[in-house]
């Protein structure tokens, strides 16, 4: 191919990682969101005095929630030594470098069959996308499987690219990836069975002794956590299955969620192929093991997951669809492998025409989530600091997570100061009539179950139906409530998530979001009362003069007795 087509293929690859990377540096956050305060928990524990060894090794290898995350702990502790803080948006820029990694691994895996660099664009524009945002933006779900794949990769790189000592570091990967989340250990199938493709009968023996031994050290220390519910329903079990496989597909509206049990049909099917053809007439064929072997892992995951999450329904976490889009990528390089050169332009094409809309949507669908996300962490620092309150989760995790995140602010671990701007510092309110923005309560109640409690997770939303102002995607609204009783004290800061504006009305040229929405209240965490309701248009850095307050006409009364929220 002509040198041009290499040039424009560079730019446009760096283009969609300089675009990703400025995507989750604008996005992250410095705050510990849910499971995140498990790691300032490990941490808390290291400052204690004097230094013991025993409890640090003890507490690094604790099994929480199903899983050993040693290896996350590891890299909180080392960010904490160096800085002399926990910072989570560092944990976070670690992720990233991570998925950049994988990339580059997967462009190592590309490399090897020897074709043009244009081939390659379809997986920079399917890896390089928010659908597994509960990855790139969060803290621990990010270390735990960035760290995963990245251990995956390369260690079927190492054997099946006949590397010095490859099965001994191969094994180290495996080990390590079981002590970083629950899938882990799948790394060692994944391992064997690559092996067994080849009839290496030998190295397959060696994993599968290796693995055997990691599950006898592991269960030293394992705890059924209260994400495992062994509820035997085979038609959720089945169709969580192949939608995890094929999650890709759902950010395409109304089709998403059968075109991503077909994906994952389709995907088991080229599985099933190819092994069966491998083990009879492509023994020698390393990029073919390699690509089974990485298939045999998101299969096996995907099993585990559905087997372990979806007792009651059917279940598509965000975290998950990571292995989605490294599914695709995969089959797509598999058959760059196995198709004739002639028709490498037509796979090309027939890629491109599903991962730049499904990279489109994927930045349509989940940027107005993230930016809100981004507002709920900027409010609760905020919210923390006033009252030591967190809203953006329920009053249960509240409860537990509240002495954690006390010590570490003792211990100086971590801190929750003002992020930007104080919004309570004094400042005249503009009046706004009841008729021009007005709210509706609706109750929710959602029963929550782990493995020694059952609670009820009550909450309300406020939801409006016309927002008087601009809703521009820069601006970033939020209502205050300020007791009436004691102002100086009771006051909280809670974001306003707009719903998105419709595709067509977005490509129209209006604004990205639209001009009705939704308040979130966890009214269990608020002390009780009367509170003056405010509109405020945030300016989070610069002239804090610039912050536009208005004063609604209604009031919320929060009643803790009654477990009740009331508009008056």
């Amino acid at each position: 191919m002509p040198k041009a087509i290499s040039y424009i293929s560079v730019i446009i690859i760096l283009a969609l990682i300089g675009i990703f990377v400025c995507y989750i540096h604008y996005f992250s956050f410095d705050f510990p969101y849910q499971d995140d305060v498990t790691l300032l928990e490990f941490i808390n524990i290291t400052q204690n005095t004097p230094w013991n060894w025993s409890i640090f090794f003890e507490s690094l290898f604790r099994v929480d929630n199903d899983h050993s995350i040693v290896i996350p702990r590891l890299i909180t502790w080392i960010d904490y030594i160096i800085f002399g803080q926990v910072n989570f948006q560092h944990l976070i820029l670690v992720t990233l470098v991570e998925l950049i990694l994988i990339l580059y691994l997967l462009f190592r895996l590309f490399k090897r069959q020897g074709i043009h660099l244009v081939y390659f664009i379809p997986v920079a524009f399917i890896w390089l996308q928010p659908q597994y945002h509960e990855v790139s933006n969060w803290a621990i779900t990010g270390l735990q499987h960035g760290h995963v794949t990245l251990f995956l990769l390369a260690s079927l790189l190492l054997i099946t690219e006949n590397k010095a000592y490859a099965l001994t570091w191969a094994i180290l990967l495996a080990f390590l990836a079981g002590f970083t989340f629950g899938n882990g250990f799948i790394v060692f199938i994944a391992l064997a069975y690559v092996y067994l493709l080849q009839k290496n009968w030998k190295n397959a023996l060696i994993v599968g002794s290796c693995l055997i031994f990691f599950f006898a050290c592991y269960l030293q220390i394992y705890q059924m956590g209260q994400a495992a519910k062994f509820h035997w329903n085979i038609n959720h079990i089945i169709l969580s299955f192949l939608g995890f496989i094929g999650a890709s597909a759902m950010e395409f509206p109304k089709i998403g969620l059968i075109l991503s049990w077909i994906f994952g049909f389709l995907v088991l099917c080229i599985f099933t192929f190819y092994s069966i053809d491998h083990g009879r007439y492509n023994l020698k064929n390393k990029d073919q093991g390699t690509y089974l072997g990485i298939l045999s892992f998101i299969l096996f995951s995907s099993g585990l997951i559905a087997l372990v999450r979806s007792a009651e329904n059917y279940t598509i976490y965000s975290r998950f669809q990571l292995y989605a889009a490294l599914s695709i990528i995969i089959v797509y390089l598999h058959l760059l492998l196995h198709i004739n050169k002639r028709y490498h332009p037509y796979l090309l094409i027939g890629t491109l025409l599903f991962a730049i809309p499904f990279y489109c949507l994927s930045f349509f669908n989940h940027s107005n989530s993230q930016q809100y996300q981004k507002m709920s962490f900027l409010a609760d620092r905020i919210n923390w600091k006033n009252n030591q309150s967190i809203l953006s989760v329920s009053s249960g995790f509240l409860w537990n997570a509240k002495p954690i995140i006390r010590e570490a602010e003792k211990k100086h671990v971590y801190s929750m100061s003002y992020p930007w701007n104080n919004p309570f510092q004094d400042q005249v309110s503009i009046p706004l009539t009841k008729e021009s923005f007005k709210f509706q309560a609706k109750e929710f109640k959602q029963v929550m179950q782990q493995k020694h409690a059952t609670w009820i997770n009550h909450y309300y939303w406020l939801e409006f139906q016309h927002f008087p102002f601009n809703t521009a995607f820069d601006k970033q609204w939020f209502i205050l409530l300020k007791s009436t009783d004691l102002p100086s004290t009771n006051k909280y800061i809670l974001p306003i998530q707009f719903a998105l504006n419709g595709k067509k009305n977005f490509l129209s040229m209006e604004n990205y979001r639209a001009n009705y929405g939704s308040i979130k209240i966890n009214h269990e965490s608020l002390k009780a009362g009367n509170y003056k309701m405010y509109l405020l248009n945030l300016v989070t850095e610069g002239d804090p003069s610039r912050n536009k307050l208005y004063a609604l006409n209604q009031v919320l009364q929060v009643d803790t007795s009654l477990h009740r929220l009331i508009l008056k």
